[in-house]
């Protein structure tokens, strides 16, 4: 499987590392280039278009794509980019790191992004283009929606829902049964004990709205 990344220095260059360790392993992948509108070369890999000109279209239809134009304070517009793209959802690759551990009863949607040392409990769902970052735990049956962003070592309890366009910060823990809203960040090392608000951000320990997205 050859895989293109829509993105740049930073979260791209983490998956296509990812990917490389997947290769590694005796996966059928390999990291071919990326999609930016900046550069020509990232970290030794080709750029083979813009993203803006919608020039994945001129690709081999055998690439697969991974979106990884997440920015904190900017998540509903890179989720409206990414749907602006229009690209088929067969186009898509979902990219387990060999040394994750993802239950065999959570379900992984298109686009997703496991990185090194996650736990994926079972009956977790996985929403389509979110990313999970090193050693990040997710509690059993547990839902994250769409394009959702977990950082490294943030742990999520059991049955917790997080909506579209999340963000949970690095070290941050979330005990169980609670929903974090769309487009919401939970900063990096709180404590989060209540549901959090849309397009709010939350920190401390416990947790508290401190700003708007």
């Amino acid at each position: 499987m050859k895989i293109v990344i829509i993105g740049g220095r930073g979260n791209g260059t983490v998956i296509a590392s990812t990917i490389e360790d997947c290769k590694k392993s005796g996966q059928d992948i390999e990291c071919v280039g990326f999609l930016n509108d900046f550069e020509d070369e990232i970290n030794g890999y080709p750029v083979l278009g813009g993203i803006i000109n919608m020039d994945w279209v001129k690709l081999p239809s055998e690439y697969k794509f991974v979106y990884a134009m997440s920015n904190i304070k900017q998540a509903e517009e890179r989720f409206k980019m990414l749907v602006d793209l229009n690209i088929p959802c067969s186009r898509f690759a979902t990219i387990i790191h060999p040394k994750s551990v993802v239950s065999t009863r959570a379900k992984l949607g298109i686009g997703v992004v496991v990185m090194p040392f996650v736990v994926v409990s079972p009956n977790v769902i996985i929403g389509n283009h979110s990313q999970l970052f090193a050693q990040s735990f997710i509690g059993h049956d547990s839902v994250l929606d769409e394009m959702v962003f977990v950082a490294n070592n943030a742990s999520i309890g059991g049955r917790v829902r997080i909506k579209n366009g999340a963000h949970i910060g690095s070290n941050s823990s979330i005990i169980e049964r609670l929903i974090i809203n769309e487009f919401s960040i939970v900063g990096l090392g709180s404590v989060v004990l209540k549901n959090v608000p849309s397009y709010q951000i939350v920190v401390g320990n416990p947790a508290k709205v401190i700003d708007d997205v």
